[in-house]
């Protein structure tokens, strides 16, 4: 595959890291007054995977979580009000049918549209995802699905006809390339591509090597940390969250406990 970014930015590794940082914050907002299923652990993934995401993209979650509005640019009071397109789903085994039936309508009303699907569990467990999965590869879908676990066996990786990519889920840096190179192939018509990443926490706790503490050691070692960017970023970005709640006018953040979230 082409596109990949043979080196990034240093204004991109630090954006990648303060958007890790304030998707942090913003969850242990939203857990302490709605109980939404947390993606702490999880910031690395979901950051690489939509930082650069166009307006006409989508982003289909699972289970829902206020990350992805707040990474496709929603207003931050809109964020914290509520999730206002999403939609309830009962069985994982539904999701990689929804998301890449998302992805095929999106592609026929927007050619450059491209679907980014977090998905709660490997679609390859079930006869509906496989199913959706050989779909997409059939279409050629500008779709990437991502998860958490291993790839499927190599013989049905191969029948998918599509890329599937292992990656370390903390190591944001990692799951960029890989997610901009899935990506520039999707908008080039290439079709689908699946990232199975590892070591994220599935229960709300960070995994032993933290992404964002992973990213600071990263940056530090080429001279792009300081103390004072992490305090400016927390300290900046709590005040916007009390500036939008404060402008909503409640104290508590109303919000359903939703299954999954299409922004």
């Amino acid at each position: 595959m082409d596109g990949a970014p043979s080196i990034i930015s240093s204004d991109k590794l630090r954006q990648l890291y303060t958007t890790m940082l304030k998707c942090r914050i913003l969850e242990s907002h939203v857990r302490k007054f709605s109980g939404v299923s947390s993606w702490k652990g999880r910031e690395a993934v979901a950051t690489a995977a939509a930082i650069d995401l166009q307006l006409h993209d989508a982003i289909v979650a699972f289970p829902s979580t206020v990350i992805p509005s707040f990474l496709r640019g929603t207003a931050l009071q809109s964020v914290l009000d509520s999730h206002s397109a999403a939609q309830k789903l009962n069985k994982s085994q539904a999701e990689c049918a929804l998301a890449t039936g998302i992805a095929y309508a999106r592609s026929v009303e927007n050619k450059e549209s491209v679907t980014v699907a977090f998905l709660s569990d490997s679609p390859e467990r079930y006869d509906g995802g496989r199913e959706a999965l050989r779909f997409a590869g059939e279409h050629k879908l500008p779709i990437l699905y991502l998860y958490g676990g291993p790839l499927p066996d190599a013989m049905q990786a191969y029948a998918y006809g599509f890329p599937l990519i292992p990656v370390d889920g903390n190591d944001v840096v990692a799951v960029y390339r890989v997610a901009h190179e899935c990506l520039v192939r999707a908008r080039q018509g290439g079709g689908p591509s699946m990232i199975a990443h590892s070591g994220c926490s599935r229960n709300g706790a960070p995994a032993k090597n933290d992404p964002i503490l992973k990213m600071e050691r990263y940056l530090s070692r080429k001279g792009l940390f300081t103390d004072e960017l992490k305090l400016r970023t927390i300290r900046e970005f709590e005040k916007a969250i009390a500036a939008s709640r404060k402008a909503s006018g409640s104290r508590k953040i109303q919000q359903e406990s939703l299954q999954v979230c299409i922004v």
